[in-house]
C-alpha cells in the first residue's frame, strides 16, 4: 500500500506561482478600465509629468524580454533545454511588470504634457492591448507549469498575438516621437529613381514643360478656384479664351499679342504685370520657350523631338533637370495634401468640427470651420491639429471657445489667409500672434468683447486688408486712428462672413 503524500510546491515557490497568477489578473484588469472609463487627473500636478517621463526609460523592459520568451521557444524548437521553466517564468513576470509600469508611465505622460490625437490614441489602445497579451501569456504558462503540463496551442497563440501587437505599438510609438515616415523614410533610397515615364524626344513642350511651368508660376491665382481676371492657366483650352481684358492670353502665331506673353513682360514695378506683388516672374529662358511655342502655333501636339531650333534644345536641355524636379515636387504635394486630408478627416470627427479643401487655394489647403450648433472647441481641442498647421489657409472659429491664447497656436499656420473668430471671447491681447503671418489679408472680430489700446496691434499687420468689427466695444477714435494710419486696411462696420 502505497501511503505517499502527492507532491505539494514548496511554500515559497507556491507564494510565488500565486503572486504571478494574482498580479496577471490585477493588471488585465487595470488595462481594462483604463480603455471603459479612463482616471482623471490633474493635468497639471508635476507629479504625474515626473512619472509619466519615465516612460521612455521603462518601455525598452518590456520589448527585450518579450522577445527574448520568444527567442528561447523557437530555439527548443532545436534543441528542448531552451525551455528552462524558472527561467521563462521570471522572464515573463519581469516583462508582465514592466509592461504594467510603462503603460502607467505613458498614461501619465499623455494626461500631463496634453498629447492628443490619432496616432497618440492608437499607440495607447495598443499598449493596452500589449500588456493584456503578456499578462494572459504568463498566466497562461504559469498554470502549465503548475499542473507540469507542455505549453498549449492557446499559450504560443497568445505569444503570438503579444508580439504582433508589440510590434504595431512600437511602430506607432517610433511614428510619434520621430514621424510617420520614419521607418519607411530610408527604404526609399532602395527604391529606383524616378525617371520620366518619356524620353525627352517623346515629351510635349506644352504638356509637360509649359504646362509644369504654369503650374509652379501662375496657377495659384488663375485656377478653376480663383480666376484673377476671369483668366484660366490650368489647361490648353482655357489658354486660348479671353478673360475680363477681353483679350485672348493665347493667340497662336502671334505671340505679341498674346496677353499672357505682354504681362509676363511688363517691368517689375507695373500693376499689370504677372504674377504681381513682387513674386518672382518667369525667367528669361522659361519666356524665350514661351515665345517660342506660341509663334510656333501653340500647339498642344509639339513634340520635343520635332524642335529643329537649335537654341531652344540648348535651352530645353538646360532647363530639364528643374521641370523634372518642379514634376516630381507637384506629385509629391498632391499625395501629402490627399494623406493630410485623411488624417484630417478622422481628427475632425473627433472633435466636432469640419474640415474641407479651400476651394480658393487650388487644391494646396484647407479650410476649418464650427459646425452648427457649435461643439466645445477652445485651445486644447486647436492643438489637436498642430501637425498640420502649415496646411490651413482659412480658418473660421465663430461661436467657439477660443480665447487670446488660442492666437498663439493661430499664429502658427504660415498660409492662413482668413481668419474669423466672430462671437468669441478675444479681447485682442493676444493679436500680436498674429502679426507674422504673411499671407493673412482678412481678419473677422465681430462680436468680440475687444479693447481699444488692444486692436492697435492691427497697425503691425503687414498684409491685412479686411477687418470686420461690427458689434465690438471699440470706439470711434481708434477706427478713424486706424483709417488714418493704414488707409489700404478696410475696416468693416458689418457682421461679415461666417466662413
Amino acid at each position: 500500500m502505497n501511503n505517499q503524500k502527492p507532491q505539494t510546491l514548496p511554500p515559497v515557490r507556491f507564494l510565488a506561482s500565486w503572486t504571478v497568477a494574482g498580479f496577471s489578473l490585477l493588471t488585465v484588469a487595470v488595462y481594462g478600465s483604463l480603455y471603459l472609463a479612463p482616471v482623471s487627473l490633474d493635468a497639471q500636478n508635476p507629479f504625474w509629468v515626473v512619472l509619466g517621463r519615465f516612460h521612455p526609460l521603462v518601455l525598452h523592459f518590456p520589448i527585450v524580454l518579450i522577445l527574448l520568451v520568444t527567442v528561447l521557444f523557437l530555439l527548443a524548437l532545436l534543441k528542448p533545454a531552451f525551455v528552462n521553466p524558472l527561467l521563462l517564468r521570471g522572464l515573463l513576470g519581469a516583462s508582465m511588470l514592466f509592461s504594467f509600469l510603462a503603460v502607467l508611465a505613458g498614461y501619465l505622460l499623455s494626461v500631463s504634457e496634453a498629447y492628443s490625437g490619432p496616432l497618440v490614441s492608437n499607440h495607447f489602445y495598443g499598449a493596452l492591448l500589449t500588456g493584456t497579451f503578456v499578462s494572459v501569456t504568463a498566466f497562461l504558462y504559469e498554470g502549465q507549469v503548475r499542473s507540469k503540463k507542455a505549453p498549449t496551442p492557446l499559450f504560443f497563440g497568445f505569444l503570438l498575438l503579444t508580439n504582433a501587437s508589440l510590434a504595431y505599438t512600437s511602430h506607432v510609438g517610433g511614428s510619434l516621437t520621430h514621424g510617420e515616415s520614419y521607418l519607411s523614410e530610408p527604404l526609399k533610397a532602395l527604391l529606383p529613381a524616378k525617371t520620366p515615364s518619356k524620353t525627352p524626344e517623346e515629351m510635349l513642350l506644352y504638356g509637360d514643360v509649359l504646362a509644369t511651368i504654369l503650374e509652379t508660376r501662375c496657377a495659384n491665382c488663375h485656377n478653376q478656384n480663383k480666376s484673377k481676371g476671369d483668366l484660366l492657366l490650368t489647361s490648353h483650352t482655357a489658354l486660348l479664351q479671353a478673360g475680363k481684358s477681353k483679350k485672348k492670353a493665347v493667340i497662336p502665331g502671334d505671340a505679341a499679342g498674346s496677353e499672357l506673353l505682354q504681362r509676363v513682360l511688363l517691368p517689375e514695378e507695373d500693376d499689370e504685370r504677372m504674377p504681381p506683388d513682387g513674386k518672382p516672374g518667369l525667367t528669361e529662358t522659361e519666356i524665350s520657350l514661351l515665345h517660342f511655342w506660341v509663334e510656333s502655333g501653340a500647339s498642344e501636339e509639339l513634340r520635343l523631338g520635332q524642335i529643329t531650333n537649335d537654341s531652344i534644345l540648348a535651352q530645353l536641355e538646360q532647363l530639364m533637370p528643374d521641370i523634372l524636379r518642379a514634376q516630381h515636387k507637384i506629385i509629391a504635394e498632391k499625395e501629402a495634401f490627399e494623406a493630410a486630408q485623411r488624417e484630417l478627416a478622422e481628427l475632425a470627427s473627433e472633435t466636432g468640427i469640419e474640415i474641407i479643401p479651400d476651394d480658393l487655394a487650388n487644391g494646396k489647403y484647407f479650410g476649418m470651420k464650427m459646425k452648427f450648433p457649435p461643439a466645445s472647441f477652445g485651445s486644447e481641442e486647436l492643438q489637436q491639429f498642430s501637425g498640420y498647421f502649415p496646411y490651413f489657409s482659412r480658418v473660421s472659429l465663430a461661436s467657439s471657445d477660443v480665447s487670446d491664447d488660442a492666437l498663439f497656436f493661430i499664429g502658427k499656420m504660415s498660409q492662413l489667409r482668413r481668419l474669423v473668430l466672430q462671437k468669441t471671447a478675444i479681447t485682442g491681447e493676444g493679436l500680436p500672434y498674429l502679426s507674422d503671418i504673411p499671407a493673412l489679408e482678412e481678419l473677422n472680430l465681430s462680436f468680440t468683447p475687444l479693447e481699444d489700446g488692444h486692436l492697435l496691434h492691427l497697425l503691425s499687420f503687414p498684409n491685412l486688408k479686411k477687418v470686420y468689427l461690427f458689434g465690438t466695444p471699440i470706439s470711434e477714435a481708434v477706427i478713424e486712428a486706424l483709417r488714418q494710419h493704414r488707409p489700404e486696411m478696410e475696416i468693416i462696420l458689418e457682421e461679415g462672413p461666417f466662413y
